[in-house]
């Protein structure tokens, strides 16, 4: 405990961006229980921690357990789909005091059958002809993958952006 907080704490200090959130993660739950928990999780906040993650919580009572013991502390909470922690909806996690949640795997998740029914209308008609109005654009992925932004630092360092990343 007294290593992290010093992390924290390094962290704290190096940090030269104020949008840089300094996250700090305890793992103790599952080893040590819930007092462990609060007690880390108020030591990494008067560490300087912005965010306290505690890992893999199980279930709503837990999870509810978590907030009321570091009440007061923004919290950040992992929802996946292969984790112990529930799907909790988006504004009771915000009443509970969870600031940020990130869901870990289910974009790839929600993918994998989109994926799937291109895959199969491939194979069935030899061609996407009649799902391309569904189908994200080329530009679209340039516009989002920030084509742009790469292009031009590219120019900057004189360097062609169409080979930059293949040399």
């Amino acid at each position: 405990t007294g290593e992290m907080v010093d992390r924290v704490k390094a962290a704290c200090d190096a940090r030269t961006d104020s949008d840089l959130v300094i996250i700090a993660r305890t793992d103790v739950l599952a080893i040590e229980g819930m007092a462990a928990v609060f007690e880390r999780g108020h030591r990494y906040r008067e560490a300087g921690a912005d965010l306290v993650f505690v890992d893999a919580p199980v279930g709503v009572t837990q999870m509810h357990e978590v907030a009321r013991g570091l009440a007061g502390i923004p919290l950040f909470a992992n929802i996946a789909a292969s984790g112990k922690t529930p799907d909790i909806p988006a504004d009771e996690l915000a009443r509970m005091g969870f600031k940020i949640a990130i869901y870990a795997n289910f974009a790839i998740l929600s993918a994998i059958p989109a994926i799937r029914a291109m895959l199969a209308e491939l194979c069935e008609y030899g061609n996407l002809a009649r799902i391309a109005p569904q189908l994200a654009t080329a530009d679209h992925l340039a516009r989002i993958a920030g084509a742009d932004a790469h292009h031009a630092l590219a120019a900057r360092y004189g360097v062609d952006p169409d080979t930059a990343l293949t040399e």
